[in-house]
């Protein structure tokens, strides 16, 4: 008797286990380590370099100052504008499309400018106008190239280290200009500052 118990009991035993690891469907996939949301306009300071928070603070700044110009402010119009690349001229790299990119979404919600494709996006453009008959030849293309400013920009650093301390200085610098006559008729900058001290161990 006792010989027929154990193998009932074991497999009962199986059964359980493998409920237990499958578990209920709580539409979370894990894996071993431990990942967690945080909230992404939170304050980073992880290292000196370019980060989360200096991005979002400079678009921000630099957006609220070009609105607030009267080109902008005071236009007849919403103003269409091309958003060219902001150049880096730091010692580390940084994704400027991604200060370009946000500063198109903020200045768009805003509702007081117009944005045409800039450089990476007119291919696609012209090669969905050549499907038609080629249609990049047609008179209604014209406002493709009717810009009435174009936005361009750099970012800078200055580096500078000691045995105790790491201090870095940014300097983002935007331009508004009228392609037509070549006026820069806006420009702004944000500065960043970060400092940090040598760690315990390691630098």
């Amino acid at each position: 008797m006792s010989h027929r118990f154990f193998p009932a009991a074991l497999l009962l035993l199986l059964g359980i286990s493998l409920a237990a690891c499958s578990g209920p469907r709580t539409g979370r996939i894990q894996g071993s380590g431990e990942v967690v949301y945080e909230d992404p306009t939170a304050v980073e300071t992880v290292t000196t370099r370019w980060g989360s928070t200096d991005l979002q603070s400079t678009a921000e700044t630099l957006t609220q100052s070009l609105l607030a110009s009267p080109w902008i402010a005071r236009a007849s119009a919403p103003p269409k504008i091309r958003l060219r690349s902001v150049k880096n001229y730091t010692d580390e790299h940084i994704d400027t499309k991604g200060i370009t990119d946000r500063i198109r979404v903020l200045l768009l919600r805003s509702g007081q400018v117009r944005f045409l494709a800039d450089n990476a996006n007119l291919d696609a453009i012209f090669e969905e106008r050549d499907l038609t008959e080629a249609a990049t030849r047609r008179q209604e293309n014209q406002p493709l190239l009717d810009t009435d400013y174009i936005i361009t920009g750099s970012v800078r650093s200055i580096r500078k280290r000691t045995r105790d301390i790491a201090d870095v200085y940014y300097q983002i610098t935007l331009e508004l200009t009228d392609p037509q006559s070549s006026e820069i008729v806006w420009s702004d900058y944000k500065e960043l500052r970060k400092v940090t001290t040598k760690p315990r161990i390691g630098w």
